[in-house]
C-alpha cells in the first residue's frame, strides 16, 4: 500500500492554477525588466546631459 504517493500527488487543478500563476510570474518579470531598462537610459541621458551642461557652465 503505497498511501504516500497519492497524497503528494496534485489535483490537476491546482497544477494548472500554478502553472498559470507562474506564466503570470513570468510575464511580470518581464515586463520589470523593460522597465529597469527604460529607467536605466533615462537616468543615463539625465547624467550625459548634466555633466554637458556643467562642461558648459565652466567654460563661459
Amino acid at each position: 500500500m503505497n498511501h504516500l504517493g497519492s497524497s503528494y500527488r496534485r489535483a490537476p487543478s491546482v497544477m494548472a492554477d500554478e502553472q498559470h500563476e507562474l506564466e503570470r510570474c513570468k510575464q511580470e518579470i518581464a515586463r520589470l525588466k523593460q522597465l529597469v531598462v527604460r529607467l536605466s537610459e533615462i537616468a543615463l541621458r539625465d547624467l550625459v546631459k548634466n555633466a554637458q551642461s556643467g562642461r558648459n557652465s565652466r567654460s563661459v
